[in-house]
């Protein structure tokens, strides 16, 4: 069990270095709560357990990668510029067509 993840789990804005410190003595001991400054009791090392198992089942929400987003992004952009420049080619055909077909009718009113 993490000790310092399972407090964060029950307590998400806590700041584990100012409203709780959790140490270890490095000689094989179990780490322990040294400090607690959360207004609310010391959790017992039954609470403490209970919290890191369910924080093992609903782990707390990442953000996505910003990388990823922003490779999202850019495919998106690049579909729509794709699709822009197809519209503009057919837009310019149309426009094409249409000049075309107003010379010809001016050709044959010219007769």
């Amino acid at each position: 069990m993490n000790i310092g993840k399972a407090v964060l789990y029950k307590y998400p804005k806590a700041d584990p270095t100012k409203d709780f410190i959790v140490q270890n003595e490095g000689d094989g001991s179990a780490s322990y709560i040294a400090q607690w400054n959360i207004r609310a009791p010391i959790p017992t090392k039954e609470q403490l357990q209970a919290w890191w198992e369910e924080s093992q089942k609903n782990p707390p929400y990442e953000p996505p990668d910003q990388v990823e987003l922003l490779a999202q992004e850019l495919s998106r952009e690049k579909i729509a510029r794709k699709q822009l420049e197809e519209l503009n080619s057919m837009l310019a055909q149309e426009l094409s067509d249409v000049k075309l077909t107003l010379l010809s009718l001016k050709g044959d009113n010219a007769s």
